[in-house]
Formats: C-alpha cells, sequence, structure tokens
C-alpha cells in the first residue's frame, strides 16, 4: 500500500462533542486517607445480600445471552407500580432511555429544552443528534424555573427534560408545578421527566407525578434507575414509563440489543423485592443529610434544601479549591459555579464515616 492515509472525520454533530471527563483514579495514600467517592451520587452501601446471591447465580449461566426485554423485571415493575407490562420499558440505566429520548424526539435542528446546570446527559443526548440545546438556569434556591423553560418553548422544540429530584441542586418539583408543566407544554414536545432520584424524594414527602403525568395529552415518560437508592450503579440498569404502547415501543426500537446483562437482570430483581433494605438506606441517608447540612452549615457553607442522597453546598471561598484540598486527602467531591457565588460543592451521602471525613477535611481547608 502506498500513499499517505486518510484521517476518518467524524459527521459535525460528533465532532462537536466534548470527551467525558475522565474517572478520577484514587491515590494510594494509605490507611490514613481511605478513597472516598462522594462526587457520583453512588450508594456508599454494597448491594443486599439476596442481591448479591442472585447476581452470583445469574453468572453461572452467563454463557447465554439475557432476556433483551426483561420480561420478569417487567411484570414486576408492573405489579408494584400498577403500569400496564407494555407502557415499561427496561435500558442500560436510565442514561440508555435519556439517549433514547433524543433518538425519538429529535432531528437536527430541533431544540431540546433542559435546567440548567442538569445532568450531563440531557446536553449530550440533544447535542448527539444534532439538535440544539437551551439550557434554562436553575432559580437561586437550586429549583428548576419552570415558567422560564415553558416560555422558552418554540415551535422548534421537539424535546424537553425535566428532573425531580434534580441533580445538582436536590430540589423536587411541587404538585402545582407538575400540573402547570403538563398544562402548558405543548403536544408536539416529548416530555422526559427524569426520577434517577425517585425513592429518595418520595421518602423525602414529594409528590408522585405519575398521575399528573397521565393528564398530558402529548407524549411523555417518567425514567428511574437502580444506580442509587438500590445500591446498582455498576450494574447498569433502570426504566421508563411510558405514556403509550407506541412511546415505549419506540424506545424499544432504538434500544441496543442485549445491552442489559443477565447479572443486572437478576439483580433488579432481588433488589426491588428487598424492601427492608431499601428503607434501611434511605432512612440512613435521610438522617445523614441532615447532619451533614448541620455541620456545612457551621462551616459557613449554605446547603440547598436537598431530597435526593446528596447535598449541594455554596461555599464563601471558591469551590474549585476546597475540593482540590480534599482530593489531597482521597476525598472526591463535585465542585461547581453558582450563581454569583464563590462556587458550590455537591456532596454525594455517604457512611458516618465518609461524612465525618467530608467535615475534618472541609476545617482543615478552611482554616
Amino acid at each position: 500500500m502506498t500513499g499517505p492515509i486518510a484521517e476518518f472525520v467524524p459527521v459535525p454533530r460528533v465532532e462537536r462533542l466534548k470527551l467525558l471527563p475522565p474517572m478520577l483514579v484514587p491515590a494510594e495514600l494509605g490507611a490514613q486517607w481511605p478513597p472516598r467517592s462522594l462526587h457520583l451520587n453512588e450508594s456508599p452501601f454494597a448491594p443486599a445480600p439476596a442481591v448479591l446471591a442472585a447476581m452470583q447465580q445469574a453468572v453461572t449461566e452467563a454463557n447465554r445471552y439475557p432476556d433483551h426485554e426483561g420480561h420478569a423485571l417487567i411484570a414486576a415493575l408492573s405489579q408494584r407500580f400498577g403500569v400496564a407490562a407494555d407502557r415499561l420499558v427496561i435500558g442500560a440505566g436510565s442514561n440508555e432511555l435519556l439517549f433514547g429520548s433524543g433518538e425519538i424526539a429529535l432531528d437536527p435542528g430541533d431544540q431540546g429544552i433542559a435546567p440548567d446546570p442538569g445532568f450531563i446527559t440531557f446536553n449530550r443526548a440533544i447535542a448527539l443528534r444534532g439538535g440544539e440545546y437551551i439550557g434554562v438556569p436553575l432559580r437561586a434556591d437550586g429549583g428548576a424555573d419552570i415558567a422560564a423553560m415553558l416560555a422558552a418553548v418554540t415551535p422548534r422544540t421537539r424535546l424537553f427534560f425535566i428532573a425531580s429530584p434534580h441533580s445538582p441542586s436536590g430540589s423536587m418539583l411541587t404538585g402545582d408545578e407538575i400540573e402547570h408543566l403538563v398544562a402548558e407544554l405543548p403536544d408536539h414536545v416529548l416530555l422526559h421527566y427524569d426520577e434517577a432520584y425517585y425513592e429518595f424524594g418520595r421518602h423525602a414527602g414529594g409528590f408522585e407525578a405519575l398521575p399528573l403525568l397521565g393528564r398530558r395529552k402529548g407524549p411523555w415518560i417518567a425514567t428511574r434507575t437502580f444506580s442509587k437508592a438500590y445500591s446498582l450503579a455498576g450494574a447498569r440498569i433502570g426504566y421508563g414509563i411510558a405514556s403509550s404502547v407506541a412511546l415505549a415501543d419506540a424506545y424499544r426500537k432504538v434500544r441496543a440489543t442485549f445491552s442489559i446483562s443477565a447479572m443486572a437482570l437478576a439483580g433488579a430483581m432481588a433488589a426491588l423485592a428487598d424492601t427492608d433494605y431499601l428503607k434501611m438506606l434511605l432512612d440512613f441517608t435521610a438522617l445523614e443529610r441532615v447532619r451533614l447540612a448541620g455541620a456545612l452549615a457551621q462551616l459557613d457553607m449554605c446547603a440547598l434544601p436537598s431530597a435526593a442522597n446528596f447535598i449541594m453546598a455554596i461555599t464563601p471561598r471558591p469551590a474549585g479549591e476546597l475540593a482540590a484540598a480534599l482530593q489531597k486527602e482521597n476525598i472526591f467531591v463535585l465542585a461547581l459555579p453558582w450563581h454569583d457565588t464563590p462556587g458550590a460543592l455537591r456532596v454525594t451521602v455517604g457512611t458516618r464515616e465518609d461524612n465525618d471525613a467530608v467535615i475534618s477535611g472541609l476545617h482543615r481547608a478552611m482554616s
């Protein structure tokens, strides 16, 4: 073969995408500074024993392809939430279904709206389809500004992302806000109501959105995940409740074949059944969330109201500097800009030891 080899150039919509930040790799700092991953909103606890046993059993048949549609899990979810099985769809985490909304709703040049800052996949799902991302700033209290988001809708808008509880702020939508959204969002727009922190929100007294979403004439999907409250972030499994069979079928059409492993399916089935373990985790998180917020307040940090498994606290000093100081002690939190302030830290609620380490580390960083 002679001559130069042409370099492959991706299509423009892919070329414009940014690479995800590399995963932070904890350093080996010895027993004094064990790694504490408090930046990804994972559960600090391993899956329930029954979940581990189910997954280990599934491994013995790893030579077989999994049930692509997850019929057993769909049946269990249908019974749990009183939703027809043919309106339910599974995904590799809720992430696969978020990207699915972009595939279903957007052509190049269409618009997608999301609260900003928000989950990074909202932006990526829109950009990957060549759509225009319209980020609507959160209110100063961390809540999504539903009125402003609705005002941003145009005839080119085809997709509308909203989350409750929302990351990074932890805020929840009220019943009135959901009703306003359902009543005013035009029918030509797909409403994607992301509930990755659903169980935490309900435990905190949040509103059950499904009955209100059901009043909408236009298309909608509510997505949830086993990553957070069920301690299965590494398994990658979630599900969606669609407004119609036709919409659920659309997600089934765009899903990657066999995207969920047999081990993940088995773990999710067992996790859904173990309500005692779920209650333990939710009760623990609620108590530690309050304790952590109080400790941060003593450091002159303002923790926004949160109904999730994390806290976002506005800092009196540059948030990036504080996060860097914690990282030197193998404690990982997320720093982000926030509304004319030195910034904010989003801190996952970890074990008591994790949370104590954050508090002590911030004391040292602030002194």
